[in-house]
């Protein structure tokens, strides 16, 4: 009898324990609701570090598999938006990746994953986020992560597979057909950047200081080479004319004319490779600035 009854009890109170769970966690599924609209509210009104600050204490105070999927999403996304407000682009990438396939804000979730990949030049990454996307063979989205695949061949110099990809735009989709169009201009750019050499530069550099950065495209800079070695030069030269190679104004002004002369030949050599990475950036940033536009566009920020 004292069996059967200690049964009975233990029945009971696992099934007000179940209870009780499920009623803390209903409450707090509701707590949760709540906190993710005053959350969106944040950062609709760019408090996005107070909204950072929410996010992380539901984190802190919840596991990720307490919450259901939809509150899960949501929280996941306003975490990774308010991120990438921040320019925490890294960290965004997570918390997007996260985003679940039922929820409705998943593709706007995984082409901003991908378009932080690509801004990161991290190509191989942005890639890899594409082929995870599930675009339910819609056109749109189809024609979209082309040109997103187009744009990673671009950062990685692969221009025939850029020519591949792009050979299949549809050019239909008016929220970037004219950007798809533009991508085209950028790969004859990226093609037109002359990689000269850093040997050559330093060459002409010994030769003439500031020679060398006039070859590499600085041709402010290749003046404001020239002038201070040409006049420690000179003075040096006077000096030992005048004075003789154990003079201190002579050791002094060659030692001088010494450094930036050598300092003039090593930054040319390296002003190669600087100014044709800068050349790179602009086009990349242009490129940058015509994807996300159309993200804009079809997800209405």
């Amino acid at each position: 009898m004292r069996a059967i009854k200690l049964v009975v009890f233990l029945v009971v109170f696992l099934c007000f324990s179940a209870l009780l769970k499920a009623q803390v966690q209903k409450d707090s599924s509701h707590l949760a609701r709540e906190e993710l609209k005053f959350i969106e509210h944040l950062i609709n009104s760019k408090e996005h570090t107070d909204a950072q600050f929410l996010i992380n204490g539901i984190h802190k105070k919840f596991p990720e598999n307490y919450f259901t999927q939809q509150i899960n999403d949501s929280l996941n996304y306003l975490a990774a938006w308010s991120l990438y407000n921040q320019k925490k682009l890294d960290s965004s990438t997570v918390y997007f990746e996260k985003v679940s396939k039922n929820s409705p804000v998943y593709l706007k979730s995984k082409f901003y994953e991908t378009f932080e990949w690509i801004y990161l030049r991290k190509p191989l990454k942005a890639e890899n986020s594409i082929s995870k996307i599930d675009s339910n063979n819609d056109s749109l989205f189809l024609e979209l992560a082309k040109m997103d695949l187009s744009i990673c061949a671009l950062l990685k110099k692969d221009y025939k597979r850029f020519d591949s990809i792009s050979n299949t735009f549809s050019y239909n989709n008016v929220q970037f057909s004219e950007e798809q169009k533009e991508l085209i201009e950028y790969k004859k750019q990226l093609q037109k950047v002359k990689k000269k050499s850093p040997v050559v530069a330093a060459g002409l550099s010994a030769l003439v200081p500031g020679l060398g950065k006039y070859y590499a495209g600085y041709r402010g800079q290749a003046i404001a080479t020239f002038l201070p070695s040409a006049i420690f030069g000179v003075v040096a030269a006077e000096n030992l004319y005048r004075r003789g190679p154990k003079d201190v104004q002579f050791i002094l002004f060659a030692s001088i004319f010494s450094i930036f002369y050598t300092g003039n030949i090593w930054g040319s050599a390296i002003s190669v490779r600087t100014y044709r990475e800068q050349q790179y950036n602009e086009i990349y940033n242009n490129i940058m600035l015509d994807l996300h536009i159309p993200l804009r566009r079809i997800f209405s920020e």
